[in-house]
């Protein structure tokens, strides 16, 4: 009936702009808009408002009431975001802490401006002469995979490549190499791509997961090829679950930074009416 009633006042609002001025028209949607807003139809009252700025662009007293019911609509969705946020946000961040002491806090202090969350399994010093995959989370709630070549051979990786049986999974990052008691290569995959590589594993923690790295050594393709453990899956399984919820808990306090900012210019506005 809500709905009915709406449509009705709408369609009387158009039968009676036929004859009547575009200011008057303007003001027509305008206070239809102001009653979409009132019974919470917020959404639709935004098409109405939008419609008086694009049709009616010469009526400005009535484009000036449209945008103040605009701030009005964005702030009332601001606290609405907020009170959803907060209550979300007090869920999700509990659930990091338990994850959290099986990671040690890395940070090169005197170059590097953000530290890492890395697996007590998979730190660099307990690593510095084999093949694996180091996984970690930042600081800046972004997940990072580094696949790391040692070797008496060179080989300067372009991806790494996943399998189990017959299915493959390639990814491919950014690469650097250097020679330090034996040759190093590290690849270096980003957020997203190592989110998938990370999924790739957690759904396969009970296979044999086969790593092969494709590289180079001078212009000659070439491969190393060895297998993830037990404990590697599980560190990694261990990543993936922090880096979601380091993701989660970074678009919650993002969502709750936008609106206050919203809700205080709203309010600050309005003070000084």
């Amino acid at each position: 009936m809500k709905n009915l009633s709406i449509m009705l006042l709408f369609a009387l609002a158009l039968c009676a702009c036929n004859g009547a001025s575009d200011a008057d028209k303007a003001a027509a949607l305008v206070s239809e808009s102001r009653t979409l807003v009132s019974d919470g139809h917020l959404n639709e009252a935004k098409i109405r408002l939008d419609s008086v700025h694009h049709t009616y662009p010469k009526c400005v007293a009535q484009r000036r009431l449209a945008k103040d019911l605009q701030d009005t609509i964005v702030y009332i969705e601001a606290q609405r975001t907020l009170a959803y946020s907060d209550s979300l946000l007090q869920v999700v961040q509990p659930q990091a802490d338990p994850l959290l002491k099986k990671f040690n806090y890395e940070k090169q202090d005197k170059y590097e401006d953000n530290g890492r969350y890395v697996s007590k399994l998979l730190t660099t010093d307990r690593n510095s002469e084999r093949c694996y995959l180091q996984v970690y989370v930042t600081d800046q709630y972004e997940t990072t995979v580094k696949s790391y070549y040692f070797g008496g051979s060179e080989l300067q990786q372009k991806a790494v490549e996943l399998s189990v049986d017959e299915e493959v999974a390639r990814f491919e990052g950014s690469e650097h190499h250097f020679e330090a008691g034996g040759q190093h290569s590290i690849l270096s995959i980003p957020n997203e791509r190592a989110l998938e590589l990370l999924n790739f594993v957690s759904s396969h923690m009970g296979d044999r997961i086969r790593v092969n790295l494709l590289g180079l050594k001078g212009d000659t393709e070439t491969n190393y090829v060895y297998y993830l453990s037990d404990s590697e899956k599980n560190a990694m399984q261990d990543t993936y679950q922090l880096g979601i919820l380091m993701a989660d808990i970074k678009r919650l306090e993002d969502a709750i930074h936008i609106s206050n900012a919203q809700i205080s210019k709203f309010k600050k506005k309005h003070d000084m009416l």
